[in-house]
Formats: C-alpha cells, structure tokens, sequence
C-alpha cells in the first residue's frame, strides 16, 4: 500500500517532532537530576532554597510531584511514539513542540542559575519558564481534545506542570526578595504570604471554573497549599496555618462543584 508525499512528509514531521521532544525532555531529566547527585556548584536544590528561608515554601514532601510532573511528561512523549500514525494529522503537536522546547531549556536554564545562586536571573528565566506553559496550556485548551488518551498524554501534563509552575514562580519571586532584604512596604512576612497563597486560590479557581476540564490545576494548588500546612503545624505561624486551611477548604468547594457540573453534562 503506497503512502502519499504529504503523508510521508508529515510522517517524516512526526517522528522528527517526537524525537526533539525525547531528546529535550532527556535533556531536562539529566540535568535535574546531576543537580542533586553532584551537586551542581556544591549544593542540592533543597539546600539552595533552605538559604533563603521563605514563608511560602511549603513542606519538603511537596516537592515530590516533580515526579508525577516528570512522569506525565515521560508519557506525552511516549504518546508521540505509540501514536505516531494518528498524530500526523494532529495540528496541536506541531503548534506545542516549539514552546515545549523552548520550556525544556527554560527549565534546564534555571537549574543552573537556582545552584549558582543567581536568584533574580532564576526569577526571569521561572517567568519565561511561565509563559511558554501558559501559551501550551491555552493552545491545548483550544484544541477540544476529546479523546480519553489525548485527555491523559497531552492535556493532563500541561494542566499540572502549569499549576506548579504558578506556585514555584510565586516561591521563586518571594525567594528573591527574602535574597534582597525586602522590607514589604511595612506589611509584615505572614500578611504577604496570605496574599500570595490568596492570589494562587483565586487564580486556580478561575481557571478550574473557566476551563472544566482543568480540575488537575486546582488539585495541584490545593496540594501546595498542604504542603504550606504541614509545615507551619506546630509553628507560631498560625495565620498562614489557619488562611491555607481556609483557602483548602475553598478550592475543595471548586474542585466538587465542577465535578458534579461535569457529571451533569455528561
């Protein structure tokens, strides 16, 4: 059975799109994880963070959903190879594979910049880091995937690497500051990170709500903000203890009333 030219040619697109992605993502694995096994300038990730002591951090555990993140990534990948015949047709693709490169040197830059302590080039490179996931994530939602695999393999990933991501920019920036001396225009560390937590509620629930299928995205604030509670309990930080369960309980609220209006329209 002979294949057209365009066929071959997208064909050809195809594989040569998922092996950048293979590629960039093996990329992205390697250096984080020579940036705890050398470490990378003398000092594990965690260890950079703990110099510059931020009430928004949350509890060390939290960080472990670099390894969903990482996981879901592994399998959009995967996605690419098994799927490689249907996804020749598949314009979101080749619209994502240019900004998920771009978000895989962006991730690998910030590596470099967090362990050689330049926290303000980190910050800048987490916002460019930022923007090419919100560009992904609106061009994935534009797509109307129906399928259950592309919902898993192309939609989920993004809809979670871009809710922590949300987070990490806010820590990053609150790092920065701390890193500087700021002194909160008179407004004390524990009101700011109120706010902080506040703006991430707000912002999850909106898009939760703006965008039904993205109930992941709130899930992934509503873990963040856990993580804020477990490290705070016992503390003398009771407001921030006492807003993020606050905040918890709302987002909970978020997640069940889309739930249930998915329910309804299905």
């Amino acid at each position: 059975m002979f294949v057209s030219l365009p066929a071959k040619i997208l064909m050809k697109k195809s594989i040569v799109l998922a092996l950048g992605n293979s590629v960039a993502l093996a990329g992205v694995l390697t250096v984080n994880a020579l940036a705890n096994i050398l470490p990378i300038n003398g000092m594990n990730t965690g260890q950079v963070s703990a110099l510059y002591p931020s009430l928004f951090t949350p509890a060390g555990i939290t960080f472990s959903i670099w390894s969903v993140i990482y996981g879901l990534l592994i399998g959009f990948v995967i996605f690419q190879w098994i799927k490689r015949s249907d996804m020749v047709n598949s314009a979101i693709i080749h619209q994502i594979t240019p900004f998920f490169l771009l978000s895989c040197i962006f991730n690998m830059a910030w590596i470099i910049a967090w362990h050689y302590l330049w926290v303000w080039a980190s910050v800048l490179i987490m916002l460019g880091l930022l923007i090419t996931l919100i560009i992904i994530f609106l061009h994935v939602k534009s797509a109307s995937l129906m399928l259950a695999a592309q919902q898993w393999f192309i939609d989920l990933p993004f809809t979670v690497y871009l809710a922590w991501i949300c987070v990490a920019t806010i820590a990053n920036i609150a790092t920065a500051l701390v890193a500087s001396s700021w002194g909160g225009f008179g407004v004390s560390p524990e009101y700011w990170t109120v706010i902080m937590m506040t703006i991430a509620a707000a912002l999850a629930s909106f898009i939760t709500i703006r965008y039904t299928a993205a109930v992941a995205f709130a899930a992934v604030i509503h873990w963040a903000l856990v993580g804020i509670t477990l490290r705070t309990e016992g503390s003398s930080d009771s407001l921030i203890e006492g807003s993020a369960l606050v905040l918890i309980m709302l987002l909970s609220g978020v997640i069940l009333f889309v739930v249930l209006k998915r329910l309804r329209l299905s």
